[in-house]
């Protein structure tokens, strides 16, 4: 199950917040040992208090087990403020069609394996469809985003890895790559494809406005 909260409401949602920012630490701070803001077990960052929105993944009894968060390009984000190395020399993305995808995290124990052979787990592809979902709901043409070398050749093999933007590089040690998602059909039949779900994964209440073109 998919619970979006906007980032200005994460009060009302302290649980899932909590395990949210744990869960971060797991991934970025304790496996993937990226030098990272860690508080009272949580890991946190500056693009937390820009009123992202949270996706996460939520398992049947109530658990977090996975995450990301999106926010817009016109502002502060982490691939052209913080890992602009990762992108061809002097490009930026600045479009209000297009929003970034950080902080994408799953916990490996508890992400159910897929029904589909070389497929991926259900929390990876809930996320990755409500990432698609959301963005045509929205009006996005793409979403752009920072993973590790490891994730990229899970999604090679399912078919639902992104468009490197440029050769990888290393960040904190690791292996990282910035790829770019095509919002659309294709990309929600590969998902499908690889997972096996077949329904639609968002809530039916609580998702942002359409953005206007023009804007």
């Amino acid at each position: 199950m998919i619970r979006l909260i906007q980032g200005r409401d994460r009060h009302l949602f302290p649980r899932e917040i909590d395990q949210m920012h744990k869960l971060r630490k797991q991934v970025f701070h304790e496996r993937l040992g990226w030098e990272v803001l860690v508080i009272n077990e949580w890991e946190v960052d500056g693009y937390d208090t820009l009123d992202p929105l949270y996706v996460l993944s939520i398992a049947g009894d109530g658990r977090v087990v996975g995450g990301l968060r999106l926010l817009p390009t016109t502002g502060f984000n982490m691939l052209n403020d913080s890992f602009p190395e990762l992108l061809p020399e002097g490009e930026r993305f600045a479009s209000p069609l297009i929003w970034e995808s950080s902080r994408f995290t799953v916990d490996r124990g508890a992400d159910a394996r897929p029904r589909i052979r070389g497929g991926i787990g259900r929390a990876t592809a809930e996320l990755g469809l409500a990432m698609n979902e959301l963005g045509m709901h929205v009006g996005l043409t793409h979403i752009v985003t920072v993973y590790d070398a490891f994730l990229h050749r899970i999604l090679e093999r399912s078919d639902c890895a992104g468009e490197p933007l440029s050769e990888p590089k290393m960040v904190g040690g690791v292996l990282t790559y910035a790829v770019l998602y095509e919002i659309g059909p294709e990309l929600e039949s590969r998902l499908r494809t690889a997972s096996g779900i077949t329904e639609s994964v968002l809530p039916q209440q609580g998702l942002p406005r359409p953005l206007i073109a023009a804007e």
